[in-house]
């Protein structure tokens, strides 16, 4: 019987050896390289006005861009649809597809817009059309803009635009977040209370709100503030947390 097992595994050993002796040689590694900063992007975040009758040009862009209309209706043509966006709606600009965005209406209406940017790509890339050279329509007005450097992604993550406005004396309590917050100043000044001090922004000026990190944040003037803030936030995390 013992005889009999080790002739069963000697046929069973050879008939694996001949059958990895049937491979196919395997590819050769030519080279091997590490992008160690793959997941590091740029967050930029801006403000546009549109007058009536503004429109961008045809166009792309080097990164995913999170739109949200402020103010106004915004008219977007891509890919041979016309919608219209009112505000307190949304849409999303992806690389490589071409759309013209405009105001169609008789009021102003403004944008807040978050594009998450790969490391040296361009932000805007205008498509030459049949009608290059010809007079275009006014544009419009970048209000504010801020580019916020070394954006560590989270590997699954929403990403959460918030308009806040601060009447005078409004404070919120001492709080942090569960990702990531980019915060621009819109309108007013902002006070900003964290471990290491305070510091007033004004238009146009930005900070970054760190989970972990506490702070107090507030309108000590006499007129209304509005901040914007765009937040990373990792999937099943809280947008804030206070104590």
């Amino acid at each position: 019987m013992k005889k009999f097992g080790r002739i069963l595994w000697s046929a069973v050993f050879f008939l694996v050896v001949a059958q990895a002796q049937q491979l196919p040689p395997g590819p050769q590694a030519l080279a091997s390289n590490t992008f160690a900063d793959a997941h590091r992007m740029q967050l930029v975040q801006f403000f546009l006005d549109f007058a009536p009758g503004a429109w961008t040009p045809l166009h792309t862009h080097g990164g995913v861009g999170f739109i949200s209309v402020l103010e106004g209706t915004m008219t977007v043509k891509e890919a041979g649809k016309t919608t219209a966006y009112k505000a307190g709606e949304t849409w999303i600009e992806h690389p490589g597809t071409a759309a013209e965005v405009g105001n169609a209406t008789q009021a102003k209406a403004r944008l807040f817009v978050s594009f998450l940017l790969p490391k040296g790509a361009a932000l805007t890339l205008v498509v030459p059309t049949a009608t290059a050279g010809q007079t275009l329509p006014p544009g419009p007005t970048t209000l504010y803009q801020n580019r916020f450097e070394e954006v560590n992604l989270p590997m699954q993550f929403d990403l959460v635009q918030v308009v806040l406005e601060f009447a005078p004396g409004t404070w919120t309590p001492e709080h942090t977040h569960g990702g990531l917050g980019y915060a621009t100043v819109v309108e007013g000044s902002i006070l900003v209370r964290a471990k290491g001090g305070e510091k007033t922004y004004r238009p146009g000026e930005g900070w970054v709100e760190i989970p972990g990190e506490y702070a107090v944040v507030g309108n000590p003037g006499s007129t209304k503030a509005v901040v914007a803030v765009t937040f990373l936030l990792p999937k099943g995390a809280s947008l804030t947390i206070t104590r």
